[in-house]
């Protein structure tokens, strides 16, 4: 059983969510900040991913992209601002084009170029298992009353239970190999 509990919540203009997942802090740790592991999970279903990197330290970078059935492919580019090791990773992300130009949301043309997320994802034991608690807000913080934005953290919401999902399955084969 990859997670044993699932939370979630929308706060300040922004989603939470918490899962605890049967394996240790390191490994959880380690999965959100190696490329190898993290395109193994850290994507919607139906999407592959089209690139990924990760320099898990603060100013470092995280790029990535998905591409969806339809041929929709949505790229990120962010920094990391906080890493702690096993307990917390603070970065942010916007919605850029094929060269890391920041571009809108493809599916909101509308959304502005200056808009970013801010991921927090807290590590914290339980039992045997380890907390999962991730947080994702839009900066400027004043975004997240628009239209747009509203209807981007709902698809956020259910992005994220898909994620969490295929992370607690990555978690249980990973753990079936060590």
């Amino acid at each position: 059983m990859p997670a044993r509990r699932s939370t979630g919540s929308s706060v300040g203009g922004g989603e939470v969510i918490s899962r605890i997942f049967a394996a240790p802090r390191e490994l959880v740790f380690e999965v959100w900040t190696k490329a190898e592991h993290f395109t193994r999970w850290f994507v919607p279903e139906g999407a592959e991913f089209t690139g990924c990197e990760i320099d898990p330290r603060p100013g470092g970078v995280i790029r990535f992209g998905h591409r969806f059935p339809d041929g929709m492919t949505v790229h990120m580019n962010g920094t990391f601002g906080e890493v702690v090791e096993n307990q917390r990773l603070v970065f942010t992300f916007g919605f850029v084009d094929a060269s890391g130009r920041p571009r809108p949301h493809p599916m909101f043309p509308d959304w502005p170029l200056d808009v970013t997320s801010e991921i927090t994802v807290v590590l914290e034991d339980a039992g045997d298992g380890t907390k999962v608690t991730v947080a994702q807000r839009l900066m400027p913080p004043d975004f997240a009353s628009h239209p747009t934005a509203k209807h981007f953290l709902k698809l956020a919401h259910e992005g994220w239970m898909q994620v969490l999902a295929r992370l607690g399955a990555h978690l249980s084969a990973t753990r079936g190999h060590t």
